[in-house]
């Protein structure tokens, strides 16, 4: 049996679940003469699994945000000597995490020496990498690696919509997909809770329902790899929140059908998952992202689409993360006119019968192209 061996990040969060199910099925679709073996990208390789790796025809490096400082081994474990791994290592659709998320953050990436020695691997691999947006292929340029095409998030890649017609959508369900901005900074708890509130009032007559992409059940959260006790507790405070407002919402954590399950019911999608944005113009359907990190930037080079700013200032020099630690300081400055932009690009994109979106059906079906090319030169 001839095989990759893939890396995923999947825990708790939905997207995540939605990237691996998305590339298997893209692998199903154009490289069935492969199997996928799916291995966790947090766990060092035991001896018996570093077998199965070097029997494989090639490593391949599933995003997420996975390129960071300390992408190795803080992402992917692997091994302590990466020269035991003896097959190709190969990304596919990784992303660069930055919270200000500007195009000057690209030109000197932070990444630490296990990194960039994992990187130069990669580079020198003799295939094509994939990273999944344009600010992180020139985060990696800029690094001296020319071995990688922006081929998008294979989430992006719904094979039964490919090439297929926007339709103008009737809308009757609504759901606002919730950031996690709002743990760390009280201007952008504030800024979201008006966005709720106006949304809801906005579509007083229609279904309108919150979203989590993690888990409120702390029990199953907690148990996950890298969970905080300070994030769940936020969560269930938000929850809350809502409950006191009489909104509805529901937890679609911990599976990529769940989500699927989930917005393939919605006519609209507004809010701060990128996942929840990815999917919604994977099939064709209505969505505004906004931005509260480099992710959602990166999305908007990709696809176009609405994606709107989130923040107008994030302070990451060296005072404001100490007083950030010491303190409830806010690096962050939300913006205010956020909640008006949201109902106006609303009311404006029906005016112009979709042009927006249906510009990024298009866009999705000529990346569609790169990550074919991408797909078909492996090994």
């Amino acid at each position: 049996m001839d095989y990759y061996v893939i890396l995923t990040g999947s825990k708790n969060n939905a997207g995540d679940f939605l990237i691996k199910y998305r590339a298997k099925q893209l692998f199903k679709s154009l490289r069935p003469d492969r199997e996928i073996i799916d291995f966790n990208a947090w766990e060092e390789f035991d001896k018996e699994q570093l077998d199965v790796v070097n029997k494989a025809k090639a490593l391949i490096l599933m995003g997420g945000p996975s390129l960071q400082k300390n992408m190795r081994p803080g992402i992917y474990k692997l091994t302590k000597n990466i020269d035991d791994i003896k097959v190709p290592i190969i990304t596919m659709g990784i992303g660069w995490k930055s919270i200000a998320g500007n195009w000057e953050n690209t030109y000197d990436y932070p990444l630490s020496s296990e990194s960039i020695e994992l990187l130069n691997r990669i580079n020198n691999s003799g295939y094509l990498s994939s990273v999944r947006d344009y600010h992180t292929l020139n985060a990696i340029r800029f690094k001296g690696f020319d071995n990688f095409l922006m081929t998008g998030c294979p989430a992006y890649y719904d094979l039964d919509y490919i090439n297929k017609e926007f339709i103008n959508p009737k809308i009757k369900k609504i759901a606002f997909s919730l950031g996690v901005s709002f743990i760390h900074s009280p201007s952008m708890d504030k800024l979201m809770k008006d966005n709720i509130l106006k949304c809801k009032a906005q579509f007083k007559d229609k279904d309108f329902e919150v979203v989590f992409h993690h888990s409120l059940n702390k029990d199953k959260f907690l148990s996950t790899h890298g969970a905080t006790q300070k994030h769940n507790l936020a969560h269930q405070e938000f929850a809350k929140w809502l409950e006191l407002q009489k909104i509805k919402y529901t937890d679609i954590s911990g599976s990529a059908e769940n989500l699927m399950n989930y917005y393939s019911k919605v006519d609209l999608h507004i809010g701060y998952r990128v996942h929840a944005h990815i999917f919604m113009n994977s099939i064709s359907k209505f969505s505004i992202l906004i931005s509260e990190d480099g992710r959602a930037k990166g999305a908007k080079e990709v696809i176009g689409g609405i994606v709107l700013d989130g923040f107008t200032d994030y302070k990451n020099n060296n005072l404001s993360k100490l007083l950030n630690k010491l303190s409830v300081y806010d690096m962050y400055q939300a913006n205010k006119n956020l909640t008006k932009e949201i109902i106006s690009n609303i009311e404006y994109e029906a005016k112009i019968d979709f042009v927006r979106i249906k510009n990024s059906r298009n866009q999705i079906d000529n990346n569609f192209k790169i990550i074919k090319q991408f797909l078909l030169q492996l090994p």
